[in-house]
């Protein structure tokens, strides 16, 4: 609940006028909304271009921002928003998913051991083939660590769905995951 209220407490701030303030909330939530962009289009030139938009689009309708203390859903809503509108219309999650094994070469994290990287392969591969509703709840329950309500509120359905969506997706993950050693075994 802190973070609640230190998000209440900045956005406060800058409707008042100490716009200085917003980039604290920049800084916040920066690293936690580029991530979660990243792991829904697979790009990163176009997850920082999302990122760079969602905080332009939450900065210039602040004051549409009902429930202060809840920015980060607010923003992450505006996000998915921009995220559907751009890559639904243009059928990106083909691409998405071709650009997988890529950037799961591309880790940032650190020298991983052969196990370690092919089961995140693995993951990013299954992650593609989930639809882009499963794939967001997905990301935003488990990368993201956001509550059901939150992430209810952020994608715009009842509780009930997003449990729904995320049960199928981890149905399906589970499949893939115990699919791939007899997959490997065949080889």
């Amino acid at each position: 609940m802190a973070d609640q209220e230190l998000d209440r407490e900045l956005v406060e701030q800058v409707l008042a006028g100490r716009t200085e303030a917003f980039n604290l909330l920049v800084w916040r939530w920066q690293r936690s909304l580029y991530n979660f962009l990243y792991r829904m289009t697979g790009d990163r030139e176009q997850a920082r271009d999302l990122s760079q938009d969602a905080f332009l689009r939450a900065y210039t309708r602040l004051k549409d921002l009902r429930e202060r203390g809840k920015f980060a859903s607010w923003l992450f809503r505006i996000a998915v928003n921009q995220y559907r509108s751009q890559f639904r219309s243009r059928q990106q999650d083909m691409a998405w998913s071709a650009q997988i094994e890529a950037a799961a070469l591309d880790e940032t994290a650190g020298p991983l051991d052969p196990i370690t990287r092919e089961l995140r392969i693995t993951v990013r591969s299954l992650l593609a083939r989930l639809s882009p509703e499963q794939r967001e709840v997905v990301v935003l329950k488990i990368y993201e660590g956001f509550r059901f309500e939150e992430i209810a509120a952020i994608v715009d359905a009842p509780v009930s769905t997003v449990k729904s969506r995320l049960y199928a997706a981890f149905d399906q993950l589970r499949a893939g995951l115990e699919a791939q050693p007899a997959a490997a075994a065949r080889q």
